[in-house]
């Protein structure tokens, strides 16, 4: 029995598959999701470029304008006498009154037709969306910033993404990651930026992110080297503190 067991447990371990079982284009690619998703966590929206020009993600926001806090622009649908929020699970409750405009007699309901008068017809009905708690006027309200702030701005970057997985020499493990990047990946742009993605042996994501001023700094000597203006260069770097780059690691707010 025990013997069983221990095939089931092989032949389920043989069958459970990581990240290295993806063939380079499909690394890529999943490396570009796993960055999405996490810049939607700090709040950004993300789009993928119809064709690639050395952009794999165009991420953008709204912030306020005095405080940087992310902007919902979505408006609310707020009671105007108690402030009672119906813009989620509570729009079910809002009350649809209707006052008559030839006899005012304020009537609850759908119908579109006055009980005492002769009216008849939606546009000759005054229609007030009402607050079942206060009984105030349910209306949308346009969203501001706790800050007091009214005013908001519109944030884009755009991103170039590098994967990689914890190389192996045989079953050995260097113990290094790499990435490359070549001479035309040098947008010089205040909005472009470079995230790496890396997987460790876990299979779990790890990710710096630095402009590019910041890895041209950060590269020094290395960028004027014949290697790298030949597309050859390649940055082989600690897998357990990333050398060099350690400062980058989840620097997701430069992107601020």
């Amino acid at each position: 029995m025990e013997k069983d067991i221990e095939e089931q447990e092989e032949a389920q371990e043989e069958h459970y598959k990581t990240t290295s079982d993806l063939n380079v284009k499909h690394f890529s690619r999943y490396g570009e999701f796993l960055v999405s998703f996490e810049l939607s966590k700090h709040g950004w929206n993300v789009y993928s470029p119809m064709y690639d020009e050395y952009i794999d993600i165009i991420a953008h926001k709204y912030a306020c304008a005095k405080c940087g806090k992310s902007w919902a622009m979505t408006p609310s649908l707020i009671c105007n006498k108690c402030h009672k929020d119906f813009s989620k699970t509570e729009k079910r409750n809002i009350k649809p009154i209707k006052i008559c405009n030839k006899c005012k007699t304020r009537t609850e309901g759908s119908s579109t037709n006055c009980k005492k008068c002769d009216n008849k017809g939606v546009d000759n009905f005054t229609l007030i969306p009402t607050c079942d708690k206060c009984g105030g006027e349910v209306k949308l309200i346009n969203y501001y910033c706790n800050c007091g702030s009214k005013e908001y701005k519109t944030k884009f970057r755009s991103i170039q993404v590098k994967s990689s997985r914890v190389e192996y020499i045989g079953e050995k493990s260097k113990n290094t990651y790499a990435t490359d990047h070549k001479p035309r990946d040098m947008i010089i742009s205040k909005d472009h930026f470079f995230i790496w993605c890396l997987i460790d042996d876990d299979d779990k994501p790890h990710f710096l992110v630095m402009s590019v001023q910041d890895f041209i700094k950060t590269m020094g000597n290395s960028m004027k080297g014949t290697s790298f203006l030949k597309d050859q260069d390649r940055q082989h770097f600690s897998s357990k503190d990333y050398g060099k780059w350690k400062r980058f690691e989840n620097n997701f707010k430069a992107l601020e």
